[in-house]
């Protein structure tokens, strides 16, 4: 992979900043840029723990059971195997850098970036399994 690979996924504009592969696949690091409303939707990591840090904007950081808002250097952690999602509560783009504990989350945006769902659900759904990241319903 290059320096700060760039992506575009599902509407969210992806920065990584530290690859898995300069990291030994210890660590990963980016910054996600986020639309009003946007974010990911409830998931889990099976294979790392996820630290969030709001740079700009209002984001709400979902925990598994409810959301709670998160204000610029307001940082989270979102241990493995917890569902969690995050959104942009704001009216402006928000920026928010993800780190994880354990590389590999730069490879899996790489491959999802070019999909498109629900045309390539199939294909999503076993780049997940590969990257053992489970998409959850909201509740």
């Amino acid at each position: 992979m290059t320096d700060n690979p760039k992506f575009s996924v599902f509407g969210e504009t992806i920065e990584i900043v530290v690859t898995s592969k300069s990291a030994n696949y210890q660590m990963c690091a980016g910054i996600q840029i986020s639309p009003p409303g946007g974010g990911p939707p409830p998931h889990r990591h099976l294979g790392e723990e996820e630290i969030f840090t709001v740079i700009s904007g209002e984001f709400d950081l979902f925990d598994g059971e409810r959301w709670h808002p998160l204000k610029p250097g307001d940082v989270r952690l979102s241990p493995r195997g917890q569902v969690h999602a995050f959104r942009n509560s704001g009216k402006t783009d928000g920026k928010m850098m993800f780190i994880t504990n354990g590389g590999g989350l730069d490879e899996y945006f790489a491959e999802i970036s070019s999909l498109r769902v629900p045309e390539d659900e199939e294909r999503l759904n076993e780049i997940n399994r590969h990257y053992q990241i489970e998409i959850m319903p909201l509740k």
